[in-house]
């Protein structure tokens, strides 16, 4: 059954991606546009650490190959690669907590 982990004091800076590591899970969280996201922090195609890469709009893009994923439902840019795995994420008294 999914639990909430406290991950972070504070959520990180508008347009960066903080890694954290949650039950052995190698997660990030980034804030984008005002909204908090977590993912899986691996590229689903060559399983290299996706905060590697950059944010555009609303998509983190792998510094491997290009391939980006959307923030909100980890959405693959290319119909052959799979889909980035998201968490929920939510800030309580400014401290972030992750449903794992």
């Amino acid at each position: 059954m999914p639990t909430w982990h406290k991950a972070l004091d504070q959520a990180p800076k508008e347009g960066t991606m903080v890694e954290v590591e949650i039950k052995g899970l190698k997660l990030f969280v980034t804030l984008n546009n005002g909204k908090l996201y977590c993912a899986e922090n691996r590229c689903p195609h060559e399983d290299i650490e996706l905060t590697l890469g950059c944010l555009k709009g609303n998509r983190v893009k792998c510094s491997l190959h290009g391939y980006s994923f959307d923030l909100a439902t980890g959405d693959s840019s290319e119909a052959d690669v799979d889909n980035m795995l998201t968490y929920p994420v939510k800030q309580e008294n400014n401290e972030i907590y992750i449903e794992v």
